[in-house]
């Protein structure tokens, strides 16, 4: 070592004998508590506010140069309710003074007791820090590029901190002008031996609250954790967090939260990972890996996968505070799915999705881009759903809330309609769905296949196909909204139904047979129900082929009213259905009024024809059915029908779509039997209103409700008169 340099290190370490010297002798002969009074003082004069020393100072210089004291608080500004702004029991800082001088930060502990600060804002929108903010902005400015290029240098941070003990530390913001009170209450955080490039050991706990929304929750956060001395690079391992919350906002009123797993940000690299993450909430548990992409950048990207295995997705729900009610008991109660993902503030994918409801597989993928105009691809395909097993239980009403108000109407110029117009046009959409066996209304439909897709303003559904009871069913439809109202279009065929197989299959009962086929072309315009009734114009037509429709006889209709006007006896004939050879027709619609003219039935005993209306605009039915007899009922369980053979018989089909009333159009069918030569006696003509009131039913008759028959008479039970007017 040369002379110079051993004078240089001796004059060094004179000067930090001497500086030390003198620190050490400041500290015996001044006590700082003698200027606690001009610090209060120097306080006010600059704020207007108190700084109040509820204990005494302690300066330690050598070799930890510190200070430690008792209790200390600030007031808070004028016209704000809490007294204090900021206060604390005790604080104890102290750092290592010689290796200052090589440029390291080594500092003991740092012990924080009862830290307290009350952030508020008044109903008039001012803060209570707002007076210790307003010095120079361009000092504030100076400083901040100054952190700005302090952070840029990259130069690492010499850190190190033997330990930090914070105990129930809080922070409360108090919102008068918003009405909402949050706050960090409790707050414990403990660190052991902080080192950058060394594990430590931490342990954060910590209770929040908030009024809006109504919500507490006590969370415990431990772990391992790692720095490296620059900053730039954090591990976590063995990372814990268990959140116990309550209130008002959380499911079911209270919940648990369980959170695990590993965790690593780089952002030199601008990356993170988290891997073996585990949550487990509401009995349900999930697993997945997390790891993101260009974080000091703006294209971060991430990417990742979930597994959540198989759970009771009622008893969740039910810990949620969500009653499931299904009609199948087990139906919910075994569900699980895994997949893969990735994405950017601005997409979101999802591969290889796999779900498992109970017996049922659900395979597909998903993907989400740019917010401002959707682009969405779905593809879903399902081995076998019974959806009748997720309904509720028949006859299960849901109740609604006391203070629940009843709907408002849809107003048709408030610009909420049945379609999203401005989303469809600027949406663009790719959606397949695959569906090889679903139970709905316990039908069996298979080899269901919708495919849609949208773009500059057209979404396009071809096809939307299924088989069901042998039969096939195929449409396209079409919603353009490019124009001022939405323009829609719809084909839509069926072929080879078997009415019989589909009546067993949803009612168990032969309700209906026959083998049917349809087809229609319909078109609409306008964004409400209303509207688009009014505007839907098109073709249908439809025929059934050899079968048969439960619920009335027409010929026991046609021999009854026979043998009432006629004064004769009917037999018991009367089957409960009316069978048919075939039933076809087709018809026109124009503005909502579906008109029918060429209806044609034809069956062993009867031939018919009908026309009439049908309006979607008020859903009413008006129609004419011209039935004619032309066989016979001998060795049927009836009488001889020869008397009937070659008589036009007019039925009538009239009033609300939902149940229309079907009866015989007896002052017509009166007349038509006196034209024939038919003796119509007057007795029985006088008597004849009365006798329709007791068949009243049999043609569609009066309803009771609660056990009481209605006050209103049945058609049928005033065509009595109408038919004395006729003679």
């Amino acid at each position: 070592m040369s002379k110079a340099v051993k004078i240089i290190m001796g004059a060094l370490a004179a000067l930090v004998v001497l500086v030390g010297a003198a620190m050490v002798l400041a500290v015996m002969l001044i006590n700082p508590n003698d200027y606690k009074a001009d610090i209060e003082d120097a306080v006010r004069k600059q704020t207007g506010r108190d700084l109040v020393f509820n204990g005494d100072l302690e300066l330690s210089v050598f070799p930890w140069i510190g200070v430690k004291t008792g209790g200390i608080s600030l007031s808070n500004a004028k016209g704000f309710s809490e007294k204090n702004m900021f206060s604390l029991k005790s604080a104890d800082v102290s750092l290592k003074l010689l290796p200052l001088i090589t440029g390291k930060v080594e500092l003991r502990n740092i012990d924080v007791v009862d830290l307290q600060m009350f952030l508020m804002r008044n109903k008039q929108g001012v803060n209570n820090w707002d007076d210790l903010t307003s010095g120079d902005k361009d000092k504030q400015k100076h400083k901040a590029e100054k952190t700005s290029s302090d952070e840029k240098s990259g130069l690492p941070i010499n850190l190190s901190v033997g330990g930090v003990n914070i105990q129930n530390a809080g922070i409360v913001w108090d919102d008068r002008k918003d009405d909402v009170r949050q706050a960090v209450d409790d707050c414990d955080i403990t660190i052991e031996g902080f080192a950058p490039g060394n594990p430590f050991d931490f342990n954060v706990h910590v209770v929040l609250s908030s009024t809006k929304p109504e919500v507490k929750a006590d969370i415990n956060t431990s772990g391992k954790a790692s720095f490296s001395p620059d900053f730039k690079q954090f591990v976590v391992n063995g990372l814990s967090v268990v959140v116990d919350a309550v209130g008002q906002a959380v499911p079911g009123g209270k919940g648990t939260i369980n959170l695990s797993g590993d965790a690593a940000m780089d952002m030199l690299k601008g990356s993170a990972d988290i891997s073996s993450l585990v949550m487990n909430a509401y009995g349900l548990s999930a697993e997945g890996r997390l790891a993101a992409k260009g974080l000091n950048s703006k294209s971060i990207s991430f990417s990742g996968d979930m597994n959540v295995p198989g759970f009771n997705l009622k008893e969740t729900m039910a810990q949620m505070g969500i009653e499931l009610n299904t009609t199948d008991s087990k139906a919910l109660t075994s569900v699980g799915m895994n997949f893969n993902y990735s994405g950017s503030p601005k997409s979101i994918a999802i591969k290889d999705l796999l779900i498992n409801l109970d017996e049922t597989k659900i395979k597909g993928l998903f993907s989400f881009s740019n917010p401002d105009r959707p682009d969405i691809v779905a593809q879903l395909g399902i081995d076998k759903i019974n959806v009748d097993s997720y309904l509720p239980p028949a006859g299960e009403k849901k109740a609604a809330p006391k203070d629940e108000k009843p709907a408002a109407k849809e107003d048709p110029k408030s610009g909420e309609g049945l379609i999203p117009v401005d989303l469809l046009r600027k949406l663009t959409l790719k959606a397949d769905l695959n569906i090889k066996h679903l139970i709905a209304k316990k039908a069996n439909i298979t080899e269901v296949v919708v495919r849609a897709r949208a773009k500059d303003g057209v979404l396009t559904v071809k096809p939307a196909s299924f088989n069901l009871a042998k039969g096939a069913f195929t449409s396209s439809a079409v919603i353009d909204v490019r124009g001022k109202d939405p323009v829609m279009s719809v084909n839509a065929g069926l072929t080879g139904l078997d009415g019989a197989d589909l009546a067993r299959q949803t009612t168990g009962e032969d309700k209906f047979s026959g083998t049917m086929s349809f087809n229609s072309g319909l078109s609409t315009s306008g964004n409400d129900m209303k509207t688009v009734y009014a505007n839907l114009n098109g073709d249908l037509g439809f025929k059934v082929l050899d079968g048969y429709v439960s619920g009335f006889d027409l010929v026991y209709l046609v021999g009854d009213a026979f043998s009432i006007l006629t004064g004769g006896a009917w037999g018991k004939r009367d089957s409960k259905r009316t069978e048919f050879g075939e039933v076809s027709a087709t018809a026109k619609i124009t503005n909502g009024i579906a008109d029918n003219r060429d209806l044609v039935m034809k069956s062993p005993l009867l031939r018919a024809a009908g026309a009439g209306k049908l309006d979607l605009n008020k859903m009413v039915v008006d129609y004419a059915l011209d039935a004619k007899v032309v066989g016979t009922l001998e060795g049927q369980g009836g009488k001889s029908m020869k008397d009937l053979i070659g008589l036009t018989v007019p039925v009538t089909i009239k009033g609300d779509v939902a149940d229309p009333s079907v009866m015989v159009n007896m002052p017509r069918f009166a007349a038509i039997l006196a034209k024939s030569g038919f003796n119509i006696a007057g007795s029985v003509i006088e008597g004849v209103g009365d006798v329709l009131e007791g068949i009243g039913n049999t043609f569609g008759g009066s309803k009771k409700s609660d056990g009481e028959t209605k006050s209103k008479k049945n058609p049928v039970q005033e065509i009595g008169g109408a038919i004395k007017n006729l003679f």
